[in-house]
């Protein structure tokens, strides 16, 4: 008697990123959230992110603010610019989500 083939339903392994920047801008650029909600759903199944970049802002900060960023983005193995854009894009979640006091 033949037993029954069962479905493989483990996602398949990305292949390996070639650089770290590599692999963070893949990261940036895809929504995480169900992996959060079910962890067993496929990496495939992630949705893309638009990470096009349509305008540039120059922010002029300090040279020891721009030392800081860029030692603690390579502690998170990140580019400078990402994080800050991180950071900036968490800023205005948090001020979007308080009721304006004004």
């Amino acid at each position: 008697m033949k037993r029954p083939k069962l479905m493989n339903n483990r996602p398949k392994p990305l292949k390996p990123f070639k650089t770290l920047e590599e692999e963070a801008n893949f990261w940036d650029a895809h929504d995480l959230s169900k992996l959060f909600d079910n962890p067993k759903t496929p990496l495939s199944e992630l949705l893309a992110i638009n990470p096009k970049k349509e305008v540039v802002m120059t922010v002029r900060v300090q040279k020891s603010v721009k030392d800081k960023i860029e030692k603690m983005a390579k502690h998170k193995g990140l580019n400078p610019t990402t994080l800050s854009r991180m950071w900036l894009i968490e800023r205005l979640t948090k001020e979007e989500a308080v009721p304006a006091s004004i």
